[in-house]
């Protein structure tokens, strides 16, 4: 199973946290996506083109929440992309350590800039490639090392 890893960067950003975390622990490939819409696109889409991953899973931080919401659309201003990835049992292993909110609404700056436009890549160039993203809470509202254990576990799994 060949998993690509996506956060954004900075020092307090919990995805790239969680990702330093990840890649300490176990074998996968990170990509720490630069704060720009249209640079962590083309990151994004370089990395997938040099690479024949099977699943990415997409991190980003969200203010004001404690829990953990699994994002299920990508949004545009006029178009709705999916996740082709069946989280099912993704809600089903994380809500054994967490609260998980379903989410149909990723925001609409980064984290949905670069959910959107992943998902558009993939289906646009018929890629088999699944993908899904979380948002996690500010370092202040999760034990970040905790969770990093929590989701590698479930990578090993996969």
């Amino acid at each position: 199973m060949n998993i690509l890893v996506l956060g954004f960067e900075g020092n307090n950003n919990s995805s790239k946290i969680l990702l330093d975390n990840i890649n300490n622990s176990i074998n996968l490939d990170c990509l720490y996506l630069k704060n720009d819409f249209i640079i962590s696109v083309n990151q994004f889409n370089n990395k997938i083109i040099e690479n024949d991953y099977d699943i990415i899973f997409a991190f980003g931080q969200k203010q004001n929440i404690k829990s953990i919401y699994l994002e299920i659309y990508g949004k545009d201003n006029n178009e709705i992309l999916k996740t082709n990835y069946d989280y099912n049992e993704l809600n089903n292993y994380l809500k054994k350590y967490y609260k998980i909110k379903i989410s149909e609404d990723a925001g609409n700056y980064l984290c949905n800039n670069i959910y959107y436009n992943g998902l558009k890549y993939i289906y646009e160039n018929k890629l088999n490639i699944k993908m899904v993203f979380l948002h996690i809470p500010y370092m202040k509202n999760i034990d970040i090392k905790y969770f990093s254990k929590i989701i590698s576990i479930y990578f090993n799994n996969l």
